[in-house]
């Protein structure tokens, strides 16, 4: 028997170890802490008797054991009162405890007094101690403990199953089988041995029964845990376990929630009762993790969090917690409105900010557009000085602006750039005709007037451009990397980039184009020029991109091309006419002339053929030329110059309404047809 007792004994301390070291102290009820440690007490002092070699030391004993007799039961009272949310008051607590402590007065009186044992001797049961024993008249007063709470909390557990929705009908029916368990087994036990003690083997299925309950999380009210773990009690908390069963919520969240009073414990919230949106929040935070909400009753807003409760690494259940935010809302909403009002606000005069950027806009691209006009217009002057050269500024500032690109420039750098190609020779306006057309050897004083245009150009350019870059270009495109430049000999990177980029894009132009006095280089010559300057004309970082751009040339389509053909459309009732303008440009081999007799005819030729120039009659029969224009208009872009024999008219305004890009008239003076043939053919597009 020794070893019952000492087994009985372990677990209960066993099970308090486990209530002290596993669970959380501070949030634990009073009456269940206080519970399990009378019980440790009693099971010990069983142990002592079972154990004593002395009538005094078991006497001592006893009055161990009956530490549990007489404050285990008000103790159990008191936790089930808590379990089934009925308060007690503290002067029936007061009542109950001193009828205990008067009782175990008693039992302290053993050995001095015969109220409790009117006698006391040692006697053996199997190889366990027990004390023998007479009961006194005070004994009677420990049966009303032990079997009046029992009743009494029967009572209590049998009404709140049929009358509390709030508590859990598992709690109670275990709590029901723990009382009635345990008064069964400790008569059955007296009924068949005086000397056999089967309350320490009830206090350790007991202390199981009760960490079970707590394990469910009922046996602390919701009010002490909520105060216990976040420490305010002013806001609103609902809790579920991990299937959704409502557990219980404190007074705040009742006030919220009044429908929620109604709700049976460990059961699911029943549907249309008012707190839908609560089972709402919770399937969204299984579902998508969601953790906040918002809600309003009434006049009053609060914020909803729903947060995971987690035992070993599982999901145990979760906690609604209601934070009233009214007067914040009110102010947000004060604030939002303001807001709202000062977006308004702010929209209208963006609006405002708007029409006025896009009329400012509007002014920087007409601005622009006259710049590039200006550029344009510029560009053709120089080229049209030199037509045996034509095109040359338009080649050498495409071949500049691929440099930048394959250094890395961006898509302003690269226009800036091309610019100041087209531009780059602007001050040969400055040089006389027959000095640039010279087919010979120049003299040193025309290679020093021919020196004059880079200046020249500098002085030009920097007047009508805020844009330093182009002027630059123009003045120092012929300084050297050696120094050995002009104008102002400047040495490797001291010359401008903008300067040492077309320095090797106007030198390859001139190697690649027909002069006066020589035809376009091969490739390869020109190739060996670029590598042998490197270094000394041309800055070796840029001259070896223009050597790749070389290599990448593999059909050698960089050059100025002659054999290109420029396809004119003449269009006149009279053939004589069509064979006299075929005539003037029989010596120009780079242009195809086509002709037609009509109007009609004109436009079935377009369908089918694309031209560069269209030289278009105004007076046929049938079709007149403006209608011809009108209709071409309508699908095509091409060029379209009017021609006329009536020179008192005044056209130029209605002939530009109707797109017409320019007029002569007859009869055709041969130079005037070349030149407007050449321009409207050659003119540089540079976009806006």
């Amino acid at each position: 028997m020794t070893t019952y007792y000492l087994i009985s004994a372990l677990l209960t301390f066993l099970s308090l170890a486990i209530i002290i070291f596993t669970f959380e102290v501070r949030k634990t009820n009073y009456y269940f802490m206080l519970w399990f440690v009378i019980m440790a007490i009693a099971n010990g002092g069983y142990l002592a008797l079972a154990l004593s070699d002395s009538l005094s030391e078991a006497v001592l004993a006893n009055k161990i054991c009956y530490l549990g007799g007489c404050f285990v039961q008000p103790v159990a009272f008191f936790l089930t009162c808590t379990i089934c949310n009925y308060s007690v008051s503290k002067w029936l607590r007061v009542i109950l405890y001193t009828f205990s402590f008067v009782v175990y007065g008693m039992v302290l009186s053993i050995g001095y007094s015969d109220i409790y044992y009117k006698e006391t001797y040692l006697d053996k049961f199997g190889d366990a101690t027990v004390l023998g024993h007479t009961y006194g008249i005070g004994h009677a007063f420990f049966y009303v403990i032990l079997y009046g709470y029992i009743v009494v909390e029967l009572l209590i557990l049998i009404y709140a199953a049929a009358k509390k929705r709030t508590v859990s009908r598992k709690n109670i029916f275990a709590l029901l089988i723990l009382e009635v368990v345990t008064i069964f087994s400790f008569t059955l036990g007296r009924g068949i041995n005086p000397y056999f003690e089967i309350m320490p083997l009830m206090y350790v299925i007991d202390g199981w029964i009760l960490i079970y309950l707590y394990r469910r999380g009922m046996m602390y009210s919701i009010e002490d845990n909520i105060a216990a773990t976040y420490g305010k009690t002013d806001h609103g908390y609902i809790m579920f376990d991990n299937r959704l069963n409502y557990l219980g919520c404190n007074t705040v969240a009742a006030g919220i929630f009044p429908n929620i009073k109604g709700q049976a414990v460990d059961k699911p919230i029943i549907k249309d009762g008012g707190c839908d949106i609560i089972l709402e929040w919770l399937q969204k935070c299984i579902e998508d993790n969601a953790a906040h909400f918002e809600y309003e009753s009434g006049e009053e807003h609060y914020e909803c969090y729903v947060e995971k409760m987690w035992h070993r690494e599982k999901i145990s259940g979760y906690m609604l917690e209601l934070r009233k935010d009214t007067d914040k809302w009110k102010y947000v909403s004060l604030l939002s409105n303001y807001n709202s009002r000062l977006e308004q606000m702010q929209l209208e005069l963006e609006q405002k900010v708007s029409v006025q950027t896009e009329e400012l806009k509007e002014q920087q691209m007409l601005i622009k557009k006259v710049y590039v006009q200006t550029v344009t217009a510029l560009s053709e002057a120089v080229d049209a000085k030199d037509r045996y050269t034509s095109g040359h500024s338009k080649r050498v500032a495409e071949y500049a602006r691929l440099i930048a690109e394959k250094m890395g420039k961006s898509k302003e750098e690269q226009e800036e750039i091309y610019h100041a190609g087209l531009l780059h020779d602007v001050g040969k306006i400055r040089i006389p005709a027959n000095i640039i057309n010279k087919e010979g050897k120049l003299t040193d004083e025309e290679y020093n007037i021919i020196k004059l245009h880079s200046v020249t150009g500098y002085h030009i350019l920097r007047g009508i451009s805020e844009n330093s870059i182009i002027a630059i270009a123009a003045k120092y495109h012929h300084e050297r990397y050696d120094g050995n430049g002009y104008p102002n000999g400047l040495i490797g990177d001291k010359i401008p980039e903008v300067a040492r980029i077309l320095g090797v894009a106007d030198s390859y132009d001139a190697m690649t184009s027909n002069r006066s006095y020589r035809k376009a280089l091969p490739q390869e010559v020109v190739r060996g020029e670029i590598e042998r300057c490197k270094g000394t004309q041309f800055d070796p970082f840029i001259a070896d991109i223009m050597l790749q751009m070389i290599d990448e040339d593999k059909d050698y389509n960089m050059k100025q091309n002659d054999l290109l053909e420029r396809r004119i459309l003449t269009v006149d009732d009279e053939v004589m006419n069509n064979k006299i303008i075929a005539h003037i440009m029989r010596d120009e081999p780079m242009y195809e002339m086509v002709s037609a007799q009509s109007g009609k005819e004109a436009l079935e030729i377009l369908e089918n053929q694309r031209f560069n120039l269209i030289l278009l009659d105004v007076k046929m029969p049938e079709m007149d030329g403006l209608e011809t224009l009108r209709r071409i208009r309508e699908k095509h872009q091409t060029p379209v110059v009017l021609m006329t024999g009536d020179k008192n008219l005044d056209t130029s305004t209605e002939f530009a309404a109707l797109g017409c890009d320019d007029y002569i008239t007859k009869p055709f003076l041969p130079l005037l047809i070349k030149e407007v043939i050449h321009n409207m053919t050659e003119r540089t597009n540079i976009g806006d």
